[in-house]
């Protein structure tokens, strides 16, 4: 079983991949109705959406496989189908090179079909797939084809979205820290200052008291 070749980007593929700080995250309703979507369109039991990393594909989302969270990399459909643009599908595993001695074929789940849109992130890199299998041969027609990618396409947005709001977040407990700390640094300034047997006293651009120090008063 030939295992997929690596993405020329694979580097920055990987990168774009970290940085949306998804990895390992518990389920989320967004992505959960994508793939039920998927299945449903689709007429399959199994739709993932599956983000390929380093060594492993692991599944954000997932209907069909009950407490499948990855798969090595090396034995993933998905590993094929982010080195294009459009849907890669595999009408019959078995009779596929690539795929007929696959554990995954071989053994639970026994893919025969697979057809994974991939997930293709704004600045392009290709970061997993939103697939579809069923265990026996199928073929997707031109309207299921143009629905999976739709849905793909929506679960990007959702991956990009989420980590937009997680850098707003993050902004936020930083200024938040910030400002905490300027106010610390006031205070301890200030208790500084009363403390001190000199008068103490500061003034605006254009000479206007603005501090005055017990001492001073």
């Amino acid at each position: 079983m030939p295992a997929a070749s690596l993405p020329e980007n694979e580097v920055d593929r990987l990168r774009a991949l970290n940085e949306l700080r998804v990895l390992d995250t518990h389920a989320e309703v967004e992505f959960d109705a994508l793939v039920q979507a998927a299945a449903l369109v689709c007429n399959v039991p199994i739709s993932l959406i599956s983000l390929v990393d380093a060594e492993r594909q692991w599944f954000k989302a997932n209907v069909g496989l009950p407490g499948a969270t990855e798969t090595p990399r090396d034995v993933a459909f998905c590993a094929y189908a982010i080195h294009g643009e459009d849907i890669f599908e595999v009408e019959d595993a078995t009779l596929d090179d690539r795929f007929s001695d696959n554990p995954l074929v071989l053994s639970n789940p026994n893919i025969r079909f697979y057809a994974g849109a991939p997930l293709r992130l704004s600045d392009g890199a290709n970061v997993g797939t939103l697939c579809v299998i069923d265990s026996k041969p199928h073929k997707l027609d031109e309207k299921q084809r143009s629905i999976l990618n739709s849905l793909a396409k929506a679960a990007v947005k959702a991956l990009e979205s989420r980590r937009s709001l997680i850098d707003e977040q993050r902004t936020i407990q930083q200024m938040s820290r910030m400002s905490l700390e300027l106010l610390n640094s006031e205070w301890r300034f200030r208790a500084l200052s009363d403390a001190s047997p000199l008068g103490i006293f500061s003034t605006d651009l254009n000479g206007k008291c603005t501090y005055t120090n017990t001492q001073w008063q």
